[in-house]
């Protein structure tokens, strides 16, 4: 065989073997797109356009979603127990703290992060050519993002603050049937109210309702807060049939804490909130107060470190700590 023919048969053997690498790396690439739009596809078939109401206001989606930017963190987290991260183009920076989230380990799979709730950039958030948005409005820059962004043609859905496990249940409701996820939110909702019903056959029939306090920072650096009307902790309190510490002193809102009037109060049982990984260590200047030694929640050794998600943040997880709170509350009483 002459030198020529021998080099151009070693030429296509190297084109045949380029070939088949870019054939096999083409073949992965096709196969993970196949993979997401399956996952995709996978998701109910909720008949779209599809209209939702909140708080007396009418939003219709036109088309199914496919990049959701979920702006607040009790949505965000809604959001990922009813759908794959496929499809969400940003979230909150809220997200990734395992002492507020319950959704940090499967936010990591989501690249872009935004400005944490009370910070929120209009233009940041148009920048992502989002097909849905969802906000919680909870503070004044809320309010505005939600007016400035109500202007632009893309459907926005703005919750009022989830005050109670209700407020839950039904938002979960309205954002499955608005990402076409309809069945998947009825089955979580369902699960959710049978769990709540289950663990109320455990509080003892014949018992005074014990008084229950929940203090938290509500952001770094705020001070400790009493929990009061308007944050979820004050509804599963009621849930576990006790009574919230904070009637007894009128207080109709969360409102910032002082050992008078936690002395006031006298609690039977003291919730403390792990809000940043601190443990009892964020609530001790009003720990080491005078006076606090007298509590008899104090005397009686009935304090509890609790991480907020499990409390003090709308999420699936409050039923973990409803559970968590009657089984401390009545273990002695059963």
């Amino acid at each position: 065989m002459g030198i020529k023919r021998r080099w151009i048969l070693c030429l296509l053997g190297i084109l045949l073997v380029v070939a088949g690498c870019t054939e096999e790396g083409n073949s992965e690439a096709v196969d993970k797109d196949s993979e997401i739009k399956a996952k995709r596809e996978d998701r109910d078939e909720t008949n779209f356009p599809v209209t939702v109401e909140v708080d007396g206001k009418k939003i219709t989606i036109e088309e199914k979603p496919e990049n959701i930017i979920p702006m607040s963190l009790d949505v965000a987290e809604i959001v990922l127990e009813l759908t794959e991260t496929e499809i969400i183009a940003a979230i909150t920076q809220g997200i990734d703290d395992e002492y507020l989230s319950t959704q940090s380990e499967k936010a990591k799979d989501i690249p872009s992060r935004i400005a944490s709730a009370v910070n929120i950039d209009p233009e940041e958030i148009l920048s992502y050519d989002a097909d849905l948005l969802l906000l919680t409005k909870l503070h004044g820059q809320e309010e505005d993002a939600d007016t400035i962004l109500s202007q632009v043609d893309v459907p926005i859905i703005s919750f009022s603050t989830m005050e109670t496990v209700e407020d839950l249940l039904t938002n979960i409701s309205i954002i499955g049937k608005a990402i076409g996820e309809e069945g998947k939110a009825e089955a979580l909702v369902a699960q959710m109210e049978e769990e709540i019903a289950s663990i109320q056959q455990s509080i003892p029939e014949k018992t005074d309702p014990p008084s229950v306090l929940v203090l938290s920072e509500v952001g770094p650096g705020t001070g400790l807060f009493m929990m009061g009307p308007g944050n979820i902790s004050y509804d599963l309190i009621q849930l576990a049939g006790a009574t919230p510490a904070v009637d007894s002193i009128g207080l109709d809102h969360s409102a910032k804490a002082s050992v008078e009037q936690v002395m006031k109060m006298d609690p039977d049982y003291i919730f403390l909130l792990d809000f940043q990984g601190n443990g009892e260590e964020a609530h001790e200047e009003l720990m080491n107060s005078p006076g606090w030694d007298s509590l008899q929640a104090v005397q009686n050794k009935n304090l509890k470190v609790l991480e907020v998600k499990y409390l003090m943040n709308p999420n699936t997880q409050v039923i973990e700590g409803l559970r968590l709170m009657v089984d401390w509350i009545y273990e002695e009483k059963e």
